[in-house]
């Protein structure tokens, strides 16, 4: 009677509890409370929240290793990371000696599960993929005021030591310094002039780089690029709040967001 959502009252008197994202915080609390006591002898949670729950237990059930990926539109695998995050929750240090996880997956993917689960992996750099964000809060903090410093800034990260160990993965065609410097000026490159095209910095023929007020903007409000430059150049004076509606809905951040099958 102290919950709110009547399917959780009923779930509750049978010892079965759950939690999901649109729960208050305290029924939330209350639910992982009954847990911890004893009270409630299973907690269903769904995958997005795996890092939310703090609660173990002596049997770790994952239902599934697929989700529905909204930007996909397709469904996908869990993140590595986030089965061994959910496989950890099968451990109560204090009480059990082991503890045990029940993986259920359609049956072709076993042994690739295994193999990803069990076996050493490769941890790999995705930076690349996030260059651009990363070069505008450079160029704002003056860390880098040339094509030059971009080039040393990448040097220094966990993606150039990998662009040489794993040279295929990263699309390099040689691991010799020729190939690797010419990698490096091309991705540098077409970085900075994607964020000049995006009016987020400014450069010179001299190589220099230095920041605009939209690079300034997306730097300070941790925005990224592309959303910065579709707000500035859509909208105007006359815009509308169903035009401001749409503009926002627009922007790259949303991208990452789940949609629901069919929606």
């Amino acid at each position: 009677e102290t919950f709110r959502e009547p399917a959780l009252r009923q779930v509750v008197s049978a010892g079965v509890g759950f939690v999901h994202g649109g729960m208050v915080e305290s029924e939330w609390d209350r639910v992982t409370e009954l847990f911890r006591a004893g009270t409630l002898r299973v907690l269903v949670c769904p995958a997005d929240l795996c890092w939310k729950l703090r609660e173990v237990a002596h049997l770790v059930v994952i239902m599934g290793t697929e989700a529905f990926d909204g930007r996909e539109r397709r469904y996908v695998d869990y993140p590595i990371a986030d089965l061994l995050h959910m496989m950890g929750r099968a451990s109560r240090q204090a009480v059990d000696s082991s503890g045990t996880c029940a993986i259920f997956c359609h049956t072709p993917k076993k042994e690739h599960l295994k193999k990803l689960l069990y076996d050493p992996l490769p941890i790999e750099s995705h930076l690349d993929h996030y260059l651009h964000d990363h070069f505008n809060s450079e160029i704002v903090t003056k860390t880098i005021g040339s094509m030059q410093d971009a080039v040393d800034y990448i040097t220094w990260t966990f993606l150039y030591r990998r662009l040489t160990r794993n040279p295929n993965y990263y699309g390099l065609r040689g691991t010799d310094n020729v190939y690797l410097s010419e990698h490096l000026s091309e991705m540098v490159e077409t970085v900075l002039g994607d964020l000049e095209e995006s009016k987020c910095c400014q450069m010179t023929d001299d190589g220099d780089v230095s920041p605009l007020n939209l690079g300034m903007i997306a730097a300070y409000y941790y925005v990224q690029y592309q959303t910065v430059e579709l707000i500035a150049s859509s909208v105007t004076a006359k815009t509308k709040t169903r035009g401001v509606m749409e503009i926002l809905s627009a922007a790259s951040e949303f991208s990452s967001l789940p949609i629901r099958h069919g929606e």
